[in-house]
């Protein structure tokens, strides 16, 4: 027995998935008798997780009590019934993992029916079926519920006829009277769960409320083993999935498409995966909640996604549109109309998949093969014809596709040629490009490390390097918080403290020095803020700045217009 009962409740940010892992593992090792809640919304995995740290428990022999017993409370009527349904669905630990099924029905019968002595193990001996002795087992079955670990799923979900106060008397008379372990599991916020919070003092001895955030539901949802995982958990977590049976439907149509791209460019297993996290989300969440783009919206409406076109968008869209930008998802092609019908129909069309897929392998490998830097080289050094112009321009095109590729040196020479063809404007336009696609790589711009030699050659690219360099560290923390926010979905007042104490020069500097997916993260996540239906004055004026800063990039040329429209932001004034 305890000597004090206490009632832990666990704030949501202090309650990480490894501290409710460590609560229930120590629960589990105990042999000592006690009542555990496990709360929280609808789907986000209590169940799934429950069983997962149960099963892991048995494997390492780290459980207490020999024997389990698991019952949903969905339809349950009386307490005689309930009783019965533990008593029906014990199994030995070592068969955790396992449901109940007739042969450890059997054993149950017969091992209660043997304990009430000698005479009755002839009768059971001697009986074809334990049918005839049916009422005495239902008589004495709770009784032979010693020191066991139960768990009680779905308490919200019981019959009308059995009230809370009778389930968690019943609950206490377990731990109390026959040295039970006793896990609930319940759903926070459904109706009729009144006097299980006027009663979970006086029977509950730890409450732990279940409430992962994205990330966490993935690590949950997905086996670390499988080739995809990080990948995997890092798309879910940008769309903010927490519904653990949507993370499984996902997994499940991952696993009938991904064995088909196999002897495919990898772009093509990582649109598989891209499409269908994307595609399976909406259909599957989007009719519950306007906050999620349906999909309709979602392959139809691509160049509207890039900020072309003078379509008119109503708010809803405006705010998906901004959830997919931050999702870096623009236009539908072959291939993702195949994994549309795969995600509505629940198998894949392999026929229809592997044209498609073969078509599109094509066009990856054909990119790759016309646009490679060195291929655009020997357009100078090839031959003697008087082709400056075409040379300048292969370069310019070719390095704007492969900087991310190119070193510092080779820069170097690009820029140098452009200058001795007179092409001055071009040579200081390559080497903002280059800044702008490598700016996440910020040691690339150390001159005192990359240029000790001084084999970097041209002032522009030297100085501009320099700034690069001094100024990251003073954009660090808001470009820090903003990563932390984008990687997990969530954040705490510092966070919003430290964007609001942004400027908009800071959030200008910041949004002009990124590109692709953090660029399009940070943008959607400051103007996210503004669209909250309670914002606060704080979270609108995050969102002010930002949208200030973007207003200014705007107003710096055409393009620039059309890409920051494609945010939802008004640009008439810019």
């Amino acid at each position: 027995m305890r000597d004090i009962q206490v009632l832990c409740k666990l704030e949501v940010r202090d309650m990480t998935l490894d501290v409710i892992k460590n609560q229930i593992d120590k629960f589990l090792a105990s042999e000592e008798p006690g009542v555990m809640a496990i709360k929280g919304e609808w789907g986000v995995g209590k169940t799934f997780a429950w069983n997962k740290y149960l099963l892991k428990a048995k494997n390492e022999n780290r459980i207490g009590l020999r024997k389990y017993s698991y019952i949903s409370m969905f339809g349950i009527n009386s307490v005689d019934v309930f009783k019965y349904s533990i008593f029906e669905n014990v199994i030995d630990k070592i068969l955790i993992g396992k449901e109940a099924n007739v042969d450890t029905f059997k054993k149950n019968s017969a091992d209660l029916l043997a304990s009430l002595g000698r005479k009755t193990v002839r009768l059971v001996k001697g009986a074809s079926l334990l049918k005839d002795f049916s009422p005495a087992i239902e008589s004495f079955s709770f009784l032979s519920l010693e020191k066991h670990l139960i768990c009680i799923d779905d308490l919200e979900r019981k019959g009308k006829e059995l009230s809370i106060k009778d389930v968690l008397g019943l609950v206490s008379l377990l731990k109390e009277q026959r040295k039970c372990q006793v896990v609930i599991l319940l759903n926070d916020g459904e109706d009729g769960l009144d006097d299980y919070k006027k009663y979970r003092e006086k029977v509950v001895d730890i409450e732990i409320a279940f409430e992962p955030n994205p990330d966490e539901c993935a690590a949950i949802a997905y086996s670390e083993e499988a080739p995809y995982y990080s990948r995997l958990r890092e798309l879910t977590t940008n769309l903010g999935i927490r519904n653990i049976r949507i993370l499984k439907k996902i997994e499940r149509l991952i696993n009938l498409c991904l064995p088909l791209t196999n002897g495919y460019e990898s772009e093509i297993s990582d649109q598989v995966l891209y499409s269908i996290v994307l595609f399976a989300w909406s259909y599957f969440s989007s009719k519950a909640s306007d906050e999620v783009p349906d999909l309709d919206f979602i392959t139809s409406n691509g160049y509207t996604l890039l900020g072309i076109g003078s379509k008119e968008v109503c708010e809803k869209h405006k705010k998906w549109q901004t959830i997919l930008q931050a999702y870096n998802y623009q236009l539908t092609d072959e291939l993702d109309m195949v994994l549309v019908e795969t995600v509505k129909t629940g198998y894949c069309a392999e026929e229809n998949f592997k044209e498609k897929a073969s078509a599109k392998n094509q066009q990856i490998i054909a990119s790759k093969s016309e646009s490679s830097f060195s291929n655009a080289w020997r357009l100078y050094g090839d031959s003697f014809h008087d082709n400056s112009g075409e040379v300048i321009e292969g370069l310019y095109e070719s390095f704007k596709e492969n900087c991310k590729y190119i070193t510092p040196m080779n820069l170097n020479g690009t820029v140098s040629l452009f200058r001795d063809l007179g092409e001055q404007d071009k040579a200081s336009e390559i080497i903002d490009i280059y800044i702008q696609k490598r700016n996440d790589e910020i040691e690339l711009f150390n001159m005192e490390e990359n240029n000790f030699f001084g084999d970097i050659t041209d002032q522009e690219i030297v100085d501009k390097f320099n700034d690069v360099y001094t100024n990251y560290f003073s954009a660090k923390k808001t470009k820090q918080v903003l990563e932390s926010i984008a990687a997990t979905n969530s954040w705490n007042q510092s966070d919003e403290v430290v964007l609001v104490n942004t400027s908009v020069d800071d959030y200008y500097k910041l949004f002009k020095t990124q590109t692709g997916r953090p660029l399009l993260s940070f943008v959607t996540t400051c103007l996210k803020f503004g669209q909250f239906g309670n914002a606060s004055d704080q979270q609108k004026e995050i969102a002010n700045r930002a949208t200030k800063a973007l207003q200014r990039i705007a107003a710096e040329s055409e393009i620039n217009k059309r890409r920051v429209k494609r945010f939802g932001v008004n640009i008439e004034d810019a």
